[in-house]
């Protein structure tokens, strides 16, 4: 059984990778909108960015994108920055660098020197779209590293664990700001103009060109909604996102032996069947914030559960396992 320390540092690793590539891609996405919209029409994006971080800045200077771009990406106070998630993931990884391939080190490390050498006015001299791209590409490819060069063990399956889980939570965050800001008129037809903001969330998902060939170019925010909650074969929808935490913790109890009615297998097994047979006109009709809601509590509590069973457990807990296994 692995070392609750390696379990834990593989773990979180995985979701500040997943946090820093997410908001650079917002930050980047919502950069680009500024340049096409109406300035009353951009403040309400970047509270709307702000909001799906769950990130609270002064009202007089959270519709400025210098102010807002500086806190997100390079205050090292703001722990939900990219500058301290790519901190502490390579601080992560240094803890178990036997854990894991060379090049996954290599790159985290090569990501990190490149994070903390950036400044807020190195930003804008060099533009700062390709550096929220080298963010997304880092990360990226750190990902593919762990699913092509590591032993797809427990290890592996804590980093997966910790990358859909991260994923899924910011989705539904996302979602519930998106949809809640525009209140009732969230769902009506979409007109000419709603395409620039549409489009614009489909692209913090990576998910614009996904749905385009599904559902064609024409943005209905009904279909948008449905493609990011309950797709399942979309890697940046929550619902593909619940499932794969379901699959991880059913690997990690494989690999470890442990129960697999547990609380935390209980939890996500539950929320990927909801979703799964959920159909969008019966997520609206109960309310999609409770939906929202629902999905980031659920996953709050599997994170805790999988916390006590397996990284934060006590002695006194593995000895009662035990002996309620001999029993």
């Amino acid at each position: 059984m692995m070392l609750s320390r390696v379990a834990d540092s593989l773990y979180w690793m995985s979701r500040y990778l997943e946090r820093a590539e997410h908001t650079a891609r917002l930050l980047d996405v919502q950069l680009h909108i500024a340049l096409d919209v109406a300035p009353h029409t951009a403040t309400v994006g970047w509270f709307c960015l702000l909001n799906s971080l769950r990130f609270e800045m002064p009202a007089e200077v959270a519709a400025d994108a210098g102010a807002v771009t500086r806190a997100l990406a390079f205050d090292p106070h703001n722990a939900g920055s990219i500058v301290a998630c790519v901190g502490q993931a390579r601080e992560n990884a240094r803890q178990i660098r036997e854990q894991i391939p060379s090049e996954m080190w290599e790159e985290i490390n090569n990501l990190y020197l490149a994070v903390r050498e950036m400044s807020i006015d190195r930003l804008w001299q060099s533009g700062p779209h390709a550096f929220f791209h080298s963010v997304q590409r880092g990360a990226q490819l750190v990902a593919g590293l762990s699913d092509s060069a590591m032993n797809h063990g427990e290890g592996w399956q804590f980093i997966r664990l910790g990358r859909y889980l991260e994923r899924a939570i910011a989705l539904a965050w996302l979602l519930d700001s998106h949809f809640g800001i525009k209140g009732a008129d969230a769902l009506v037809e979409a007109t000419p103009s709603d395409f620039v903001s549409w489009a614009g969330l489909l692209r913090m998902a990576t998910a614009y060109e996904s749905y385009c060939r599904v559902h064609t170019v024409e943005l209905q925010p009904r279909r948008i909604l449905d493609f990011l909650l309950l797709n399942v074969e979309f890697p940046h929808a929550v619902h593909f996102c619940a499932r794969q935490v379901d699959k991880a913790i059913t690997g990690i109890a494989g690999w470890t032996g442990t129960s697999r009615t547990a609380q935390g297998h209980r939890l996500a097994g539950r929320l990927n069947a909801d979703l799964a047979y959920d159909t969008i006109d019966e997520v609206l009709a109960n309310d999609l914030d409770k939906c929202l809601n629902k999905v980031v509590t659920t996953l709050a509590a599997v994170h805790d559960a999988v916390y006590n069973q397996y990284i934060g457990y006590t002695v006194g807990a593995v000895l009662q396992g035990e002996l309620a296994g001999a029993q």
